[in-house]
């Protein structure tokens, strides 16, 4: 894993646009916490209004090769073309912000009230479980249980960052 070059300065937030040959690639970022966008840019036109907004593009086709601020992944499989970003661009693990953004449309979520949750999660789930957070745009709820420690195994075995890196926002149990 990549040093920072002066340690101690906050790291610029990363901000990326993934094209549609890597929705997985855009939902791992998205749980690692960075704001990705997913699509297909019509032209250069677009991948240029994209990157003038400060996102590295991201894709696996070679049309946009020799294009300034496009990332073009050697990789097929989507762990390790995360690998590849993570080593490239390069991401380092005090930007991580596991789990603090909707999965599906990569609007950052919010704590909610338990009570907010009843009637809308599974019963077991309720009784179960303390903490929600919940997505402002989709309405989609989030819980910490078998998934995010089992995302973090993959993380770590992936990115070979440690376990800390992974958790969720305020140190507290994971969504």
């Amino acid at each position: 894993m990549h040093s920072r070059p002066e340690e101690g300065e906050a790291s610029p937030r990363k901000l990326f646009f993934a094209d549609v040959m890597l929705g997985k690639l855009a939902r791992w970022l998205r749980i690692l916490g960075f704001d990705t966008l997913y699509g297909a840019p019509a032209d250069l036109s677009e991948v240029q209004v994209l990157m003038s907004r400060g996102r590295i593009v991201l894709t696996r086709t070679r049309r946009w090769s020799g294009v300034y601020g496009v990332l073009i992944l050697e990789a097929n499989d989507p762990m390790a073309q995360l690998a590849e970003v993570a080593r490239r661009v390069p991401l380092y693990e005090d930007e991580v912000r596991f789990l603090s953004r909707c999965v599906r449309c990569n609007v950052l979520i919010h704590d909610v009230p338990r009570s907010r949750v009843f009637g809308h999660v599974p019963d077991y789930t309720y009784e179960t479980q303390e903490r929600f957070a919940q997505c402002p745009s989709c309405g989609r709820f989030y819980w910490a249980g078998s998934h995010p420690s089992r995302m973090q195994e993959h993380l770590q075995s992936t990115l070979r960052w440690k376990a800390d890196s992974l958790r969720g926002p305020g140190n507290g149990p994971i969504r």
